[in-house]
């Protein structure tokens, strides 16, 4: 066990060698050198990491207050032998009234069974958490945005509940980017709610889609006003996108499976011509998309595992940049689908023993394949 936590150590070391990295695993049969994400994190100093072992248990909630922490987990569907996720209670990031502030924290690779606050209003001043990095992580519960600010990037998630910000605040140079937010009509009024001052925030290349296989005229998937965003080269699959958004620039996107109703018929099939919003070219209404996986997504399928590449039809090459509209397949670099189901970490895929008997003062071969997901 311990040359294998050494193997594990080198491999961490080679892809993060500026910090000091700290282990958590609450299952008893793994290793690690804490039991909870909360006393890592407080063990740790400004900048360093904390790599979250996936667990059959589920962690704590924990939070940021005062330092810069990057929390890594195996991600939301791990590409390995033994697949365990590192579910958590949820999560906060606040600034400390004494001082301190967790600018510039990631979290990325966890699964999300709690509301996580990225920037939770506190007593006794309220300031906005800046530069948060959300990367490949799982959101079953709100992810909710008391104050404002500024700098965000949110990459490779999975988003089953609502993305809950202040309409009083003010939002700005946040990119939601190769992402798939699934709207379950059963149990939510929208997706993203009062996302209203906004200043360069910008939503490329996502999914959105939803459980309605009727057509999406009764799904909404923004609300309460939100404003001044612009959208590109995103899919809109049976989910309503038109009726609270305005004054916001739509490029090279494309809707699908909207059925449209006599009320708002316009703002459900095409939101770029209604309420102020600027058509920038490019986009496509109520056409098939031809995801591979086309039919059990508009049959309703939940599963971020299906296969989204786009082989043929409207939406293949005809983003603004080239490539398809929806989810990334870049064939180099950390923007494919398939890649952020994995955290970024390298990782042992496997392990094997390939001498089941040793006599006493012999050698044991054991063989390891390891990968990664950049």
């Amino acid at each position: 066990m311990k040359k294998l936590i050494l193997i594990f150590c080198a491999m961490f070391t080679a892809s993060i060698s500026f910090c000091t990295v700290r282990t958590v695993s609450s299952n008893p049969s793994t290793l690690g050198q804490f039991s909870t994400i909360q006393t890592a994190i407080d063990a740790s100093a400004d900048s360093d990491t904390v790599y979250v072992y996936g667990s059959p248990n589920t962690y704590a909630a924990f939070t940021i207050i005062d330092k810069k922490i990057t929390v890594i987990g195996p991600g939301w569907s791990p590409d390995k032998n033994l697949p365990l996720t590192a579910i958590v209670n949820g999560a906060t990031l606040r600034n400390s009234p004494a001082g301190g502030s967790p600018d510039g924290s990631e979290l990325q690779g966890l699964v999300f069974t709690g509301t996580v606050n990225p920037s939770q209003v506190q007593v006794g001043g309220d300031i906005g958490v800046n530069n948060i990095r959300l990367i490949r992580c799982q959101f079953n519960n709100p992810l909710q945005w008391d104050l404002g600010s500024t700098g965000h990037l949110i990459e490779g998630c999975v988003f089953y509940n609502t993305l809950n910000f202040t309409n009083t605040a003010t939002y700005q140079n946040i990119l939601f980017q190769n992402n798939y937010f699934f709207f379950s009509v059963c149990c939510l009024g929208y997706m993203v709610n009062a996302l209203t001052n906004s200043v360069n925030v910008r939503f490329d290349h996502n999914l959105f889609t939803s459980s309605n296989n009727g057509g999406g005229g009764s799904v909404v998937m923004f609300n309460t006003n939100c404003r001044f965003l612009t959208f590109s080269n995103n899919i809109f699959n049976q989910a309503n996108v038109g009726g609270n958004v305005s004054f916001s620039t739509f490029t090279n996107n494309i809707t699908n499976n909207i059925t449209l109703n006599s009320s708002n018929a316009t703002s459900n099939a095409t939101p770029w011509a209604v309420n102020s919003n600027v058509d920038g070219g490019g986009n496509i209404t109520n056409q098939n998309p031809a995801m591979t996986d086309q039919a059990s997504v508009n049959a309703g399928s939940g599963s971020p595992n299906l296969n989204f590449t786009i082989a043929s039809g409207l939406a293949n090459n005809a983003g603004s940049d080239g490539k398809d509209i929806g989810l990334l397949y870049d064939a180099t670099g950390s923007l494919n689908w398939d890649n952020s189901k994995s955290s970024r970490l390298p990782r042992i895929f496997s392990m094997n023993i390939t001498t089941p008997t040793v006599t006493p003062g012999g050698n044991l071969s054991v063989t390891v394949e390891a990968r990664k997901s950049n």
